[in-house]
């Protein structure tokens, strides 16, 4: 009996130390992976979870590629952060983590395969020039942002390849909501308001050799809604172009073919719902709504039945 009890002992206190070793193993791996910032944090400390630091650019620093940084709590976490690697920031649902920015850029994101933002509030209190300015790496993904008051655009791209937002309101820009100027864009479920509307700045403004697809979104209230020019090509699906001073859907300008298709969307109370100019070319499908504008559309406008 009595070695019995002690084999069942031994065996107990090896399951214990192997679990053990596995919780260590995995809270050592998490930490290894996780940087956390704080408003009462200290950018003298290591970032890890009982040490957090104060600023988004600390974590961002500390950080090995590919890791997350999430902000722990309500505060302010401006006025700039720069990235130049694969990283995301996190801002957990209940917490409001505001970047301030009265000049220059929010977020400049320079590099790295794979870069997300989730949940940031930036803020340019109408003096500030750029929310995120994407100059360079492969992916930059932007999630459940707002993005208010900036005097050049709220989301520039402009050297980075492959730009996703998705459930984010861009407003009151002083010029525009998003500028593509080059790579691939996807938009979707984004709100884009009050920018440039006295200003002829607009929503959504393709440009260059880029490629956009943008779906579900609300361009309300700016100098125009959507716009491609230069040789940009728009691809639009179940949107909304609604009160805005110029164009609802605008393609043409610049140099080169610009080329904008639109599909089961809505144009009205704008100054001209759909607009081709100069060497654009404009693709509207007939479940298309374009009423109550000043001017319906514009000559030269092809339809098209479906595939």
């Amino acid at each position: 009996m009595i070695k019995v009890r002690s084999a069942f002992r031994g065996a107990f206190c090896a399951l214990a130390l192997l679990v053990c070793a596995i919780a260590f193993t995995s809270s050592a791996e998490a930490q290894g992976v996780l940087r956390f910032v704080s408003g009462t944090g200290s950018d003298a400390n290591n970032c890890l979870r009982p040490t957090p630091c104060r600023s988004i650019q600390r974590g961002v620093d500390s950080a090995p590629v590919g890791a997350e940084v999430i902000i722990l709590d309500t505060a302010g976490y401006g006025p700039t952060v720069t990235i130049s690697q694969s990283v995301t920031i996190t801002v957990p649902s209940g917490v409001a983590a505001t970047i301030a920015t009265p000049t220059g850029t929010s977020i400049t994101v320079a590099g790295g395969d794979a870069v997300i933002l989730r949940g940031l509030s930036l803020v340019g209190q109408g003096t500030g020039s750029t929310g995120i300015n994407f100059t360079g790496g492969t992916s930059l993904s932007v999630e459940n942002c707002i993005i208010n008051g900036f005097a050049t655009a709220g989301i520039n791209q402009q050297g980075g390849a492959e730009l996703f937002v998705k459930d984010t309101t861009i407003r009151n820009g002083g010029l525009d909501g998003i500028s593509l100027g080059s790579g691939l864009a996807t938009i979707d479920n984004t709100r884009l308001e009050r920018n440039g509307p006295g200003a002829g700045g607009y929503g959504l403004f393709a440009r260059g050799n880029s490629r956009v697809t943008v779906r579900n979104t609300v361009a309300a209230n700016n100098g125009s809604g959507f716009v491609a020019e230069d040789t940009a090509v728009l691809n639009a699906e179940n949107c909304v172009a609604t009160n805005n001073t110029a164009a609802g859907f605008r393609v043409g300008g610049g140099t080169g073919a610009s080329t904008m298709r639109v599909s089961n969307s809505v144009a009205t109370t704008n100054g001209t719902g759909f607009q081709q100019t100069g060497t654009g070319t404009f693709q509207s499908r007939q479940n298309n709504t374009v009423q109550g504008n000043t001017t319906n559309t514009t000559p030269g406008i092809t339809t098209f039945t479906g595939t």
